[in-house]
């Protein structure tokens, strides 16, 4: 398939595309004397299509068209666009489909399927090709136009050419009159905005038209001026008047065109306002004034400016000579330094006798000279001092630290160092500026602070500074928790407001005497807990901070006093040194040592009891076991039994510090010596239970009791015999304690003849102890023991 034609580079030319656009014409409402020339076109050419066809650079668009159904199309299917390359004559082609320029139009190849074609070129005067009058037909005509139809579209074409023509005039017209109007407004914006009076002075008629910032900046409302060269004048200051008048004359009668004069010009208030008045002079052909026109300056503002500007550099002169006075005298060393010719290069007395020398060699050789270590050791290099880092680079420096030898003295001294840019209007770096800090001695004075800082901050005791009103201003974080204070949060109290009230008495009687005659009172006392009001036994300091002597005391010598006030008795303090300048609290807490204390007091009279009660019940064991034993020997061995679970049961209580221990741990500490070495012999079986000290003792005998006689006479007494020992909770609303004794595989059992120490130890040691209930069964297959008590009765103590 053959592709469409592409179109001529006349197209695209800027000039042709710059005047199509001046014509304003692409795009707007159809015009009835267009399309009456396209309806003559067709008309004259016998065709069906008529176009004024304009060719942009993307598209062909038809200001008048006849016949023809697109108002537009893109530069693919336009014919027109071929005429460009045509500009002096017409552009004929009979048949479409055998040009090849056009036999590929998609206007020719499909819908309208067009045939015939001529265009008369529309050539503006500069000779630019805006597009065509053209006329289309849908069947080739190869004998083309006639002479006539030819003559006819040329005429035509030239009324578009004319129709176009008056269109950009008009445009241009109009262009032009919304400029004037636009210059117009401009103007009376710019006189109604501006502070100048502008003025316009017709001589021929006298007349002097105003602006309105004749009334904004003088006050003179328009409505009341009369409008006269006479008025304005008059309003000259006398002084003045002669001299303006005769100037601007001199102006207007002679050659000149512009006039300009210094004066006073009277406002409307009466006052005089300085002004620069400057005028055009407008002459006619013949040299004559005709007009002036100008404008009237207030210098009120800039002579205050200027009278501004002559105090500003008087007071500027008079604190450069400061600066000066105070750069030589400044406390701190200062040097300037520049870098070329005429650039400062200055240095103070303290920065002299800091470093021990002056600047030294001039530029860059003066650094090789200076002796600067950093913090870390290393040796500065020439170019790395903060001086010249900021002529160098524009760097800031602020407070870099620097180790630096004095020249003079040869001191190692610790130097905060400072240095800043000096530039001018340019932004240009013309110089820099430097202060040096000694800051050795403070350095080891914050060392020092720090250390004893840190010793405050990490002491387990408690510390506290007050002023001399006795008002506290720091407490350390043990204290804080030493009398119940906010970690972080502010307390404004004093001292006082720690004591317990009713030790207030001995604080006056006793402490603040002894700060007063010696300075400092040391001993054991009581603080408050501000929380809860608690009282906290401490090992407590308390000293006066003192000034240098002869320095003048805090008021009256002021000491802490009851209710938190301070005072003096006596009015007047006698503590050696300088004046109060505030207090020191340390205290040591002691309620460890304290409770310790009583704890032991109570054990000694706890150890004491029980060793009574012990004595008691191994000289009633005694005397029982020896009542009943038949001879010595065996007395002796039962005694020692007796006594050996009695020593256990004891063991068990001190293992678990003396007040209770486990049920079980307590028949099993009574019942080891019995089980032959033989596993199984005892079967326990029972939830927790605790005991106290009397049941704890009471159970191990009675336990001691029944396996002696199982091991005589029961289950213990063979082999294959064991004793099952349980025991259980029951009623939870009032909890007692059932224990059941019962043998197993033992010989076969009676009922005793008679009860010897044993059973009664057992019945009732047991029972008047945690008032149980104790019963002993003999059935022949093994005694059954069993024991109720309160468990409140099981766990109390002695």
């Amino acid at each position: 398939m053959s592709r469409a034609s592409d179109p001529p580079r006349a197209v695209h030319d800027p000039d042709r595309l710059a005047a199509l656009e001046a014509h304003a014409v692409l795009d707007t409402l159809p015009e009835q004397g267009f399309d009456d020339v396209v309806r003559l076109a067709g008309r004259l050419c016998d065709t069906p299509i008529a176009l004024v066809s304009l060719v942009a650079g993307t598209r062909q668009w038809f200001k008048a068209r006849t016949g023809f159904p697109l108002p537009q199309t893109d530069l693919g299917r336009s014919v027109c666009a071929h005429a460009l390359a045509h500009p002096d004559s017409l552009l004929v082609i009979p048949d479409l489909t055998q040009d090849p320029r056009t036999r590929a139009n998609p206007l020719v190849t499909a819908s309208p399927g067009i045939r015939f074609y001529a265009g008369a070129p529309l050539r503006t005067p500069e000779g630019h090709v805006l597009g065509t009058l053209c006329v289309i037909d849908y069947v080739s005509r190869p004998g083309g136009l006639t002479a006539t139809e030819a003559d006819d579209l040329r005429a035509l074409a030239r009324q578009v050419t004319g129709h176009l023509a008056m269109r950009r005039a008009a445009a241009e017209r109009e262009a032009a009159l919304r400029a004037a109007q636009a210059t117009e407004e401009r103007y009376r914006l710019a006189a109604r905005a501006t502070r100048d009076a502008i003025w316009d002075w017709d001589f021929a008629t006298d007349h002097v038209l105003w602006n309105e910032a004749l009334e904004a900046a003088y006050g003179h409302p328009l409505a009341a001026v009369a409008p006269t060269g006479a008025w304005w004048i008059d309003h000259i200051h006398p002084d003045d008047r002669a001299r303006i008048d005769a100037s601007i004359h001199a102006v207007i009668d002679g050659t000149g065109t512009t006039w300009s004069d210094e004066y006073r010009f009277r406002r409307a208030d009466g006052s005089y306002a300085d002004v620069f008045d400057r005028g055009s002079v407008i002459r006619d052909a013949t040299g004559r004034a005709v007009r002036m026109i100008g404008a009237m300056l207030d210098l009120s503002e800039r002579k205050r400016a200027e009278a501004a500007r002559r105090e500003s550099e008087r007071r500027l002169d008079l604190e450069r000579g400061l600066l000066e006075s105070v750069f030589r005298q400044a406390p701190v060393g200062i040097s300037v330094a520049g870098l070329g010719p005429g650039a400062p290069n200055l240095i103070n007395a303290r920065a002299e006798e800091i470093l021990g020398h002056g600047l030294g060699e001039p530029a860059l050789a003066r650094y090789d000279s200076f002796r600067a270590v950093h913090a870390d050791g290393r040796p500065y290099a020439p170019d790395d001092y903060p001086s010249l880092r900021a002529l160098r680079d524009g760097a800031v420096v602020t407070g870099e630290v620097m180790r630096y030898r004095n020249a003079a003295t040869g001191d190692l001294r610790m130097l905060e160092v400072s240095s800043a840019p000096v530039r001018d209007e340019d932004g240009a770096i013309r110089a820099a500026v430097t202060v040096f800090l000694d800051v050795t001695e403070q350095r080891r004075a914050e060392a020092q602070l720090r250390r004893l800082a840190l010793v405050a901050e990490q002491s387990s005791d408690l510390i506290a500074i007050a002023d001399a009103d006795g008002r506290i201003d720091y407490v350390n974080p043990a204290g804080r928790a030493l009398v119940g204070l906010e970690r972080e949060a502010a307390w404004d109290g004093r001292l006082t407001d720690l004591f317990a009230p009713e030790d207030l008495p001995f604080a006056e009687g006793t402490i603040l005497p002894a700060v007063r005659a010696g300075g400092s009172w040391s001993g054991e006392y009581r603080l408050r807990h501000v929380a809860t009001g608690a009282v906290v036994p401490v090992r407590y300091n308390l000293f006066a901070l003192r000034g240098p002597a002869g320095a003048s005391s805090g008021p009256g010598g002021a000491l802490p006093g009851p209710g938190g006030a301070l005072h003096s008795p006596g009015g007047a303090s006698h503590s050696p040194g300088g004046g109060l300048e505030g207090f020191a609290a340390v205290s040591h807490d002691i309620s460890a040592r304290k409770a310790a204390e009583a704890q032991q007091e109570i054990l000694n009279r706890e150890l004491s009891h029980r060793l009574k009660n012990t004595l008691a019940m191994v000289q009633a064991i005694a005397m029982q076991t020896l009542r009943d034993a038949t001879d010595p020997a065996t007395a002796r061995e039962a005694l020692v039994a007796r006594l050996v679970a009695l020593g256990k049961a004891h063991d068990l209580l001190l293992t678990g510090e003396g007040e209770s221990a486990s049920l079980r741990a307590v028949l099993e500490g009574a019942l080891a010596i019995h089980d032959d070495g033989r596993s199984g012999r005892f079967r326990l079986a029972g939830p927790p239970v605790a005991c106290g000290a009397r049941a704890a003792l009471s159970l191990a005998l009675m336990a001691h009791e029944l396996a002696t006689n199982a091991v005589k006479y029961g289950a213990l007494s063979v082999p294959e015999g064991y004793v099952a020992l349980d025991w259980t909770i029951a009623d939870p609303a009032a909890p007692v304690l059932s224990l059941r004794w019962q043998e197993h595989g033992g010989p076969r059992v009676t009922s005793p003849a008679r009860r010897g120490f044993g059973s009664r130890l057992i019945a009732r040691g047991l029972a008047g102890t945690v008032d149980g209930e104790v019963a002993t069964l003999y059935p022949p297959e093994g005694v059954v023991c069993t024991l109720t008590a309160p468990l409140a009765e099981l766990l109390a103590g002695e």
